[in-house]
């Protein structure tokens, strides 16, 4: 039996520019996701979390420079693959959905067209067989009179309509793996928990692997099993869902939980870290959170070692002092 996971992230980094001037927007990133699982991926906006899967898709533009020590899907190894040969499993295999469906769908096709392009591209589907197939997905995903929705264009739907057409084109090929970038953005609440109920109901019926990346963590505590907690480029926890929210091990997830609302209930004001995230001027050389950190000591300026515990791994040498004092 074949107990290697769907993908495995090895030591993936992404760097911006040359010289001086080049930013590493990704450090060093380590994943595992198999078959079936949801994990979450969650940080700040700019912690390097859409980056980090654009990388995989293929989708950076050439000032971006990607390297990883592993990056394998399904036992394949993507980096030594041709642009031919990454265009027959990006987009059917390992599909997205992107931030933001009002700007990410073209204005100027229908919906049709725009399903049916996929499938075209991907199934050599065509015509009748086409059509076909489009009204399945668009009843799929709870689109209703989906028959006289084929024509319609992208401004003619609502946010949530539009968002469920993106899901259609993201699962026409029934992907292995379907990662979500910020699926409820720009949408209000009762469409959120709509959009998110559709997912959880396809990646079951399906058996997909999901990566669902959000800065939210209510809908993390909802719909995902394990969770991967980004700052700064730098995965810097993971965890099951139900320890991070129990017991965080990183001070900083411990500082995301701190500013929940639901969370803190009774205080006077929500708790924040002082400073922002580093930039490309200003990166510290030792733990990235440093200069935030309310833990800080000395030996916080050297860069922390990555500990690993029974259900993932924490980039925190407090946290190894502590796992020390324990075994003592």
């Amino acid at each position: 039996m074949n107990t290697e996971p769907l993908l495995q992230i090895q030591n993936l980094a992404v760097t911006f520019g040359k010289g001086e001037r080049a930013f590493r927007a990704v450090d060093n990133v380590s994943l595992n996701i198999n078959k079936g699982q949801v994990l979450a991926v969650v940080g700040e906006s700019g912690s390097g979390k859409s980056v980090t899967m654009m990388a995989l898709m293929g989708l950076l533009p050439s000032s971006a420079t990607i390297t990883a020590d592993k990056l394998l899907f399904n036992g394949q190894d993507l980096q030594a693959m041709s642009a031919k040969q990454k265009r027959q499993i990006i987009g059917k295999d390992i599909s997205m959905i992107f931030q933001d469906a009002m700007t990410s769908l073209n204005p100027s096709f229908t919906i049709e067209t725009q399903i049916a392009e996929v499938l075209k591209a991907h199934l050599g589907l065509k015509g009748a067989a086409a059509r076909a197939r489009v009204l399945e997905l668009l009843d799929l995903v709870e689109i209703p009179d989906a028959k006289n929705r084929l024509n319609v264009y992208p401004h003619q739907l609502s946010g949530g309509m539009s968002q469920r057409v993106m899901i259609a084109m993201a699962i026409a090929c029934e992907p292995q793996l379907l990662i979500a970038d910020e699926p409820t953005t720009a949408l209000d609440v009762t469409v959120q928990a709509q959009i998110m109920d559709l997912l959880g109901k396809l990646q079951r019926e399906k058996h997909m692997a999901m990566i669902l990346i959000t800065h939210d963590l209510g809908l993390v505590a909802e719909n995902a099993r394990d969770v991967a907690v980004m700052y700064a480029g730098q995965v810097i926890e993971t965890n099951q869902v139900p320890h991070v929210f129990r017991q965080p091990e990183h001070p900083y997830t411990q500082a995301l939980l701190a500013a929940i609302p639901e969370l803190s209930v009774g205080q006077k004001r929500l708790a924040s870290l002082a400073g922002v995230v580093p930039s490309q001027y200003d990166r510290p050389q030792g733990c990235l959170l440093s200069p935030r950190c309310p833990h800080f000591q000395a030996a916080c300026d050297t860069p922390p070692p990555i500990q690993s515990h029974p259900f993932g791994v924490v980039r925190c040498i407090r946290t190894n002092q502590a796992r020390a004092g324990e075994s003592a």
